[in-house]
């Protein structure tokens, strides 16, 4: 089942994905460190994911207005 986002969600999670990825950096100092690693790791995925979904919606809109 497939998900269909506007560029507009697409960009809201873009943004909740950086937001997360900011509070992960800052809880370092409270969890244990491989804990942290995943974490991190996990949220640059799903932020290279929703960029990657951006990009996509905005070639359409550049095809599509030609």
């Amino acid at each position: 089942m497939r998900i269909q986002l506007t560029k507009q969600e697409c960009l809201w999670l873009a943004d909740l994905a950086k937001k997360e990825k900011e509070r992960a950096a800052t809880a370092n100092q409270e969890m244990p460190s491989r804990i942290f690693e995943l974490r991190r790791d996990n949220m640059a995925d799903l932020e290279s994911k929703l960029n990657t979904a951006v990009q996509k919606e905005i070639q359409k809109e550049r095809n599509h207005a030609r």
